[in-house]
Protein backbone atom coordinates (compact mmCIF):
# COMPACT_ATOMS: atom_id res chain seq x y z
CA UNK A 1 0.00 0.00 0.00
CA UNK A 2 0.99 3.66 -0.28
CA UNK A 3 -0.24 7.15 0.53
CA UNK A 4 -0.14 9.86 -2.11
CA UNK A 5 -1.34 13.43 -1.63
CA UNK A 6 -1.19 15.90 -4.50
CA UNK A 7 -1.62 19.65 -4.01
CA UNK A 8 -1.93 21.75 -7.17
CA UNK A 9 -2.67 25.30 -8.27
CA UNK A 10 -3.06 27.01 -11.63
CA UNK A 11 -2.55 30.62 -12.67
CA UNK A 12 -3.49 32.02 -16.08
CA UNK A 13 -3.17 35.45 -17.72
CA UNK A 14 -4.77 36.69 -20.94
CA UNK A 15 -3.31 39.44 -23.10
CA UNK A 16 -4.84 41.16 -26.15
CA UNK A 17 -2.01 42.24 -28.46
CA UNK A 18 -4.61 43.56 -30.91
CA UNK A 19 -8.18 42.84 -31.94
CA UNK A 20 -6.80 40.03 -34.12
CA UNK A 21 -4.26 38.46 -31.74
CA UNK A 22 -4.84 37.05 -28.24
CA UNK A 23 -2.38 35.20 -26.01
CA UNK A 24 -3.00 33.10 -22.93
CA UNK A 25 -0.20 32.00 -20.66
CA UNK A 26 -0.42 29.89 -17.57
CA UNK A 27 1.52 27.71 -15.21
CA UNK A 28 0.44 24.75 -13.13
CA UNK A 29 2.28 23.97 -9.90
CA UNK A 30 2.05 20.63 -8.16
CA UNK A 31 3.51 19.04 -5.05
CA UNK A 32 3.53 15.26 -4.60
CA UNK A 33 3.87 14.16 -0.96
CA UNK A 34 4.99 10.64 -1.83
CA UNK A 35 7.80 11.80 -4.11
CA UNK A 36 8.59 14.87 -1.98
CA UNK A 37 8.89 16.83 -5.21
CA UNK A 38 7.37 19.96 -6.71
CA UNK A 39 6.65 20.43 -10.42
CA UNK A 40 5.99 23.47 -12.61
CA UNK A 41 4.30 22.99 -15.98
CA UNK A 42 3.98 25.98 -18.35
CA UNK A 43 1.11 26.42 -20.82
CA UNK A 44 0.71 28.93 -23.63
CA UNK A 45 -1.81 29.44 -26.42
CA UNK A 46 -2.04 31.99 -29.21
CA UNK A 47 -5.12 32.79 -31.29
CA UNK A 48 -4.96 34.87 -34.47
CA UNK A 49 -8.04 35.90 -36.46
CA UNK A 50 -7.09 37.43 -39.83
CA UNK A 51 -10.71 38.15 -40.81
CA UNK A 52 -14.17 38.01 -39.33
CA UNK A 53 -14.59 34.23 -39.33
CA UNK A 54 -11.49 32.03 -39.65
CA UNK A 55 -9.04 31.63 -36.77
CA UNK A 56 -5.53 30.18 -36.38
CA UNK A 57 -4.42 28.94 -32.99
CA UNK A 58 -1.27 27.46 -31.52
CA UNK A 59 -0.89 25.79 -28.15
CA UNK A 60 2.03 24.41 -26.18
CA UNK A 61 2.01 22.83 -22.78
CA UNK A 62 3.53 20.23 -20.52
CA UNK A 63 1.29 17.77 -18.70
CA UNK A 64 1.87 15.15 -16.03
CA UNK A 65 -0.07 12.24 -14.65
CA UNK A 66 0.55 9.93 -11.73
CA UNK A 67 1.72 6.42 -12.43
CA UNK A 68 -1.01 3.77 -12.21
CA UNK A 69 -1.56 2.31 -8.75
CA UNK A 70 -0.58 -1.17 -9.86
CA UNK A 71 2.95 0.11 -10.61
CA UNK A 72 3.25 2.39 -7.57
CA UNK A 73 2.64 -0.63 -5.36
CA UNK A 74 5.81 -2.12 -6.85
CA UNK A 75 7.93 1.06 -6.75
CA UNK A 76 6.75 4.16 -4.86
CA UNK A 77 9.72 6.18 -6.17
CA UNK A 78 8.37 6.32 -9.72
CA UNK A 79 8.08 9.88 -11.07
CA UNK A 80 4.99 11.21 -12.80
CA UNK A 81 4.76 10.45 -16.51
CA UNK A 82 5.25 13.56 -18.65
CA UNK A 83 4.02 14.79 -22.03
CA UNK A 84 4.76 17.88 -24.14
CA UNK A 85 2.07 19.02 -26.60
CA UNK A 86 2.52 21.17 -29.72
CA UNK A 87 -0.79 21.85 -31.51
CA UNK A 88 -1.50 24.04 -34.56
CA UNK A 89 -5.15 24.54 -35.49
CA UNK A 90 -7.26 26.39 -38.06
CA UNK A 91 -11.06 26.65 -37.88
CA UNK A 92 -13.71 28.56 -39.78
CA UNK A 93 -17.45 28.60 -39.06
CA UNK A 94 -19.61 30.29 -41.66
CA UNK A 95 -23.29 30.00 -42.54
CA UNK A 96 -23.87 26.74 -40.59
CA UNK A 97 -20.74 25.17 -42.05
CA UNK A 98 -17.65 24.23 -40.07
CA UNK A 99 -14.17 23.37 -41.30
CA UNK A 100 -11.32 22.50 -38.95
CA UNK A 101 -7.81 21.14 -39.49
CA UNK A 102 -5.32 20.39 -36.74
CA UNK A 103 -1.68 19.29 -36.75
CA UNK A 104 -0.05 18.06 -33.56
CA UNK A 105 3.10 16.59 -32.10
CA UNK A 106 3.30 15.05 -28.63
CA UNK A 107 6.45 13.89 -26.89
CA UNK A 108 6.25 11.46 -23.97
CA UNK A 109 8.93 10.96 -21.34
CA UNK A 110 9.34 9.35 -17.92
CA UNK A 111 7.00 6.54 -18.93
CA UNK A 112 6.95 3.41 -16.81
CA UNK A 113 9.33 0.77 -18.14
CA UNK A 114 9.84 -2.84 -17.02
CA UNK A 115 13.46 -3.51 -16.06
CA UNK A 116 12.84 -7.27 -16.05
CA UNK A 117 10.43 -9.68 -17.71
CA UNK A 118 7.97 -10.15 -14.83
CA UNK A 119 7.50 -6.45 -14.02
CA UNK A 120 8.87 -6.59 -10.47
CA UNK A 121 11.52 -3.97 -11.29
CA UNK A 122 10.23 -0.68 -12.69
CA UNK A 123 11.79 2.61 -13.76
CA UNK A 124 10.93 5.81 -15.66
CA UNK A 125 13.08 5.20 -18.73
CA UNK A 126 10.15 4.84 -21.13
CA UNK A 127 9.52 7.36 -23.90
CA UNK A 128 7.51 7.88 -27.05
CA UNK A 129 5.88 10.28 -29.47
CA UNK A 130 2.67 10.87 -31.40
CA UNK A 131 2.22 13.08 -34.44
CA UNK A 132 -0.62 13.47 -36.86
CA UNK A 133 -3.30 15.55 -38.49
CA UNK A 134 -7.09 15.73 -38.07
CA UNK A 135 -9.56 17.18 -40.59
CA UNK A 136 -13.25 17.87 -39.91
CA UNK A 137 -16.05 19.22 -42.13
CA UNK A 138 -19.69 19.71 -41.13
CA UNK A 139 -22.54 21.15 -43.22
CA UNK A 140 -26.19 21.48 -42.26
CA UNK A 141 -27.03 24.23 -44.73
CA UNK A 142 -26.36 23.08 -48.31
CA UNK A 143 -29.02 20.35 -48.40
CA UNK A 144 -32.48 21.04 -47.00
CA UNK A 145 -33.25 19.11 -43.78
CA UNK A 146 -29.83 17.39 -43.92
CA UNK A 147 -26.95 17.60 -41.48
CA UNK A 148 -23.76 15.69 -42.27
CA UNK A 149 -20.11 15.69 -41.27
CA UNK A 150 -16.91 14.03 -42.37
CA UNK A 151 -13.79 13.48 -40.28
CA UNK A 152 -10.39 12.00 -41.01
CA UNK A 153 -7.32 11.53 -38.84
CA UNK A 154 -3.78 10.33 -39.46
CA UNK A 155 -1.68 9.09 -36.54
CA UNK A 156 1.97 8.12 -36.41
CA UNK A 157 3.00 7.01 -32.93
CA UNK A 158 5.57 4.81 -31.25
CA UNK A 159 6.39 4.06 -27.64
CA UNK A 160 9.08 2.25 -25.73
CA UNK A 161 7.46 1.55 -22.38
CA UNK A 162 6.11 -1.17 -20.08
CA UNK A 163 7.28 -4.56 -21.41
CA UNK A 164 8.13 -3.35 -24.94
CA UNK A 165 11.56 -4.71 -25.98
CA UNK A 166 11.98 -1.77 -28.36
CA UNK A 167 10.12 1.24 -29.71
CA UNK A 168 6.96 0.12 -31.50
CA UNK A 169 3.44 1.20 -32.40
CA UNK A 170 1.03 0.36 -29.52
CA UNK A 171 -1.93 -1.92 -30.20
CA UNK A 172 -4.48 0.80 -29.42
CA UNK A 173 -3.38 3.06 -32.31
CA UNK A 174 -4.59 2.88 -35.91
CA UNK A 175 -2.86 4.99 -38.57
CA UNK A 176 -5.87 6.09 -40.66
CA UNK A 177 -9.38 6.74 -39.33
CA UNK A 178 -12.39 7.95 -41.33
CA UNK A 179 -16.02 8.53 -40.44
CA UNK A 180 -19.07 9.90 -42.23
CA UNK A 181 -22.29 10.83 -40.44
CA UNK A 182 -25.54 11.70 -42.26
CA UNK A 183 -28.82 12.89 -40.69
CA UNK A 184 -32.01 13.58 -42.65
CA UNK A 185 -35.09 15.03 -40.99
CA UNK A 186 -38.41 14.00 -42.61
CA UNK A 187 -41.00 16.59 -41.62
CA UNK A 188 -44.25 14.83 -42.68
CA UNK A 189 -43.65 11.89 -40.34
CA UNK A 190 -41.71 13.81 -37.66
CA UNK A 191 -38.72 11.50 -37.99
CA UNK A 192 -34.99 11.68 -38.43
CA UNK A 193 -33.06 9.02 -40.31
CA UNK A 194 -29.31 8.70 -39.80
CA UNK A 195 -26.38 6.71 -41.16
CA UNK A 196 -22.85 6.39 -39.84
CA UNK A 197 -19.92 4.79 -41.63
CA UNK A 198 -16.61 4.23 -39.82
CA UNK A 199 -13.35 2.91 -41.21
CA UNK A 200 -9.98 2.35 -39.55
CA UNK A 201 -6.84 0.70 -40.82
CA UNK A 202 -5.51 -2.30 -38.94
CA UNK A 203 -3.84 -2.19 -35.54
CA UNK A 204 -0.64 -3.85 -34.44
CA UNK A 205 -0.63 -6.87 -32.17
CA UNK A 206 1.95 -9.13 -30.55
CA UNK A 207 2.48 -12.44 -32.33
CA UNK A 208 4.88 -14.73 -30.42
CA UNK A 209 5.54 -16.60 -33.68
CA UNK A 210 6.96 -13.44 -35.28
CA UNK A 211 10.57 -12.32 -34.92
CA UNK A 212 9.60 -8.64 -34.61
CA UNK A 213 7.59 -7.17 -31.75
CA UNK A 214 4.13 -5.77 -32.62
CA UNK A 215 4.86 -6.09 -36.34
CA UNK A 216 1.69 -8.01 -37.28
CA UNK A 217 -1.45 -6.10 -38.27
CA UNK A 218 -5.15 -6.84 -37.91
CA UNK A 219 -7.46 -6.38 -40.93
CA UNK A 220 -9.11 -3.01 -41.42
CA UNK A 221 -12.18 -2.20 -39.33
CA UNK A 222 -15.40 -0.95 -40.89
CA UNK A 223 -18.96 -0.46 -39.71
CA UNK A 224 -22.13 0.90 -41.32
CA UNK A 225 -24.86 1.73 -38.83
CA UNK A 226 -28.34 3.20 -39.25
CA UNK A 227 -30.85 4.77 -36.90
CA UNK A 228 -34.26 6.37 -36.92
CA UNK A 229 -35.78 8.78 -34.41
CA UNK A 230 -39.52 9.37 -34.21
CA UNK A 231 -40.94 12.40 -32.38
CA UNK A 232 -44.61 11.89 -31.46
CA UNK A 233 -44.10 14.85 -29.08
CA UNK A 234 -41.33 17.43 -28.84
CA UNK A 235 -40.29 16.07 -25.44
CA UNK A 236 -40.61 12.39 -26.45
CA UNK A 237 -38.27 10.50 -28.82
CA UNK A 238 -38.51 6.85 -29.86
CA UNK A 239 -35.11 5.73 -31.12
CA UNK A 240 -34.03 2.58 -32.97
CA UNK A 241 -30.50 1.84 -34.21
CA UNK A 242 -28.69 -1.12 -35.76
CA UNK A 243 -24.96 -1.68 -36.28
CA UNK A 244 -22.79 -3.45 -38.85
CA UNK A 245 -25.38 -3.55 -41.61
CA UNK A 246 -22.76 -4.84 -44.06
CA UNK A 247 -21.97 -7.81 -41.82
CA UNK A 248 -18.23 -7.12 -41.63
CA UNK A 249 -16.22 -9.67 -39.67
CA UNK A 250 -14.11 -7.22 -37.68
CA UNK A 251 -11.05 -8.58 -35.89
CA UNK A 252 -9.69 -6.50 -33.01
CA UNK A 253 -6.64 -8.59 -32.10
CA UNK A 254 -5.44 -12.16 -31.62
CA UNK A 255 -5.02 -14.30 -28.50
CA UNK A 256 -2.23 -16.87 -28.37
CA UNK A 257 -1.47 -19.86 -26.23
CA UNK A 258 1.11 -19.39 -23.46
CA UNK A 259 3.05 -22.46 -24.60
CA UNK A 260 3.99 -23.67 -28.11
CA UNK A 261 2.63 -26.90 -29.55
CA UNK A 262 4.68 -29.92 -30.65
CA UNK A 263 5.74 -28.06 -33.79
CA UNK A 264 6.99 -25.09 -31.77
CA UNK A 265 4.14 -22.85 -32.90
CA UNK A 266 1.99 -20.76 -30.57
CA UNK A 267 -1.63 -21.45 -31.51
CA UNK A 268 -3.76 -18.33 -31.89
CA UNK A 269 -7.35 -17.29 -32.44
CA UNK A 270 -8.88 -13.99 -33.56
CA UNK A 271 -10.69 -11.74 -31.08
CA UNK A 272 -13.87 -10.63 -32.83
CA UNK A 273 -16.98 -8.71 -31.88
CA UNK A 274 -19.35 -10.69 -29.61
CA UNK A 275 -22.22 -10.43 -32.12
CA UNK A 276 -22.37 -9.62 -35.82
CA UNK A 277 -25.11 -7.03 -35.28
CA UNK A 278 -26.42 -4.98 -32.37
CA UNK A 279 -29.96 -3.59 -32.15
CA UNK A 280 -30.93 -0.85 -29.72
CA UNK A 281 -34.40 0.45 -28.90
CA UNK A 282 -34.74 3.44 -26.60
CA UNK A 283 -37.26 6.01 -25.38
CA UNK A 284 -35.95 9.46 -24.45
CA UNK A 285 -38.07 11.80 -22.34
CA UNK A 286 -36.98 15.39 -21.76
CA UNK A 287 -38.27 17.08 -18.60
CA UNK A 288 -38.00 20.85 -19.03
CA UNK A 289 -40.07 24.00 -18.74
CA UNK A 290 -39.27 24.65 -22.40
CA UNK A 291 -41.46 22.07 -24.16
CA UNK A 292 -39.55 22.47 -27.44
CA UNK A 293 -36.28 21.16 -25.99
CA UNK A 294 -35.27 17.54 -26.64
CA UNK A 295 -32.23 15.31 -27.10
CA UNK A 296 -32.54 14.91 -30.87
CA UNK A 297 -29.29 16.81 -31.69
CA UNK A 298 -27.39 14.30 -29.53
CA UNK A 299 -28.77 11.19 -31.28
Amino acid sequence: SFNETIAASFVEAEAFASKHLVAKTGIRSEYNSMLHRAFLDPRISLAYRPGKQGQFSFAYGTFRQSVKNQYLRVNTDLNNERAEHFILNYQIINNSRTFRVEIYYKKYSDLVKFANTDGTLLNNLGNGYAKGVEVFWRDNKSIRNVDYWVSYSFLDTQRDYLNFPNSATPSFASKHNFSFVYKHFINPIKSQVGFTYSYSTGRTYYNPNSEKFNSDMTPAYQDLSANISYLPKNWLIIYVSGTNLLGANNIFSYAYSNTPNASGVYAGRPITQPAAHFLFLGVFITISKNKSVNQLPNL
